[in-house]
């Protein structure tokens, strides 16, 4: 693969790959204050629609599609209720493996914690309690919905 853009600010760096002409993107999603958290690569462009964000990663035969997706959405609390509800949704079209270990990555099942781990003020986003609570009962009751098939 071949470098074609970094942004040190940001620390993306943008690859070429000449065996099949895609382009792939690096880059840390929780990269900010000095913490770099875990590095991904993935195909770029993502599309812009999250639902087929979701579909493509969550049935993937490979795991780490689901955790990289749930990474990086995890420092987007503002989408979490939007993609819960996608998840819901689409419950059936969805690997259960790949559901669970998305939502692990996403944050959702402890957002408290989440929010703290990645420094951010849930009131910057209108999160109260009742709102963080709604967020980790949907999260747990689509996790028993999954298992049980329904």
């Amino acid at each position: 693969m071949v470098p074609v853009r970094k942004n040190m600010k940001t620390y993306e760096v943008y690859y070429h790959d000449p065996a099949t002409g895609e382009l792939w993107k690096s880059f840390f999603p929780r990269g900010f204050n000095g913490r770099h958290g875990t590095k991904l690569l993935r195909l770029e462009p993502m599309p812009d629609n999250i639902e087929l964000q979701l579909e493509i990663c969550l049935n993937s035969k490979d795991d780490s599609d689901a955790i990289g997706l749930g990474i990086e959405f995890s420092v987007k609390p503002d989408c979490w209720l939007t993609i819960l509800g996608l998840l819901n949704k689409n419950r059936k079209n969805y690997l259960r493996s790949n559901l669970n270990t998305f939502l692990k990555h996403l944050g959702v099942l402890d957002p408290e914690k989440t929010l703290a781990e990645i420094n951010i003020n849930p009131e910057e986003y209108e999160l109260d309690e009742a709102k963080l609570l709604k967020i980790r009962k949907m999260a747990k009751q689509l996790k028993l919905k999954r298992l049980l098939r329904l």
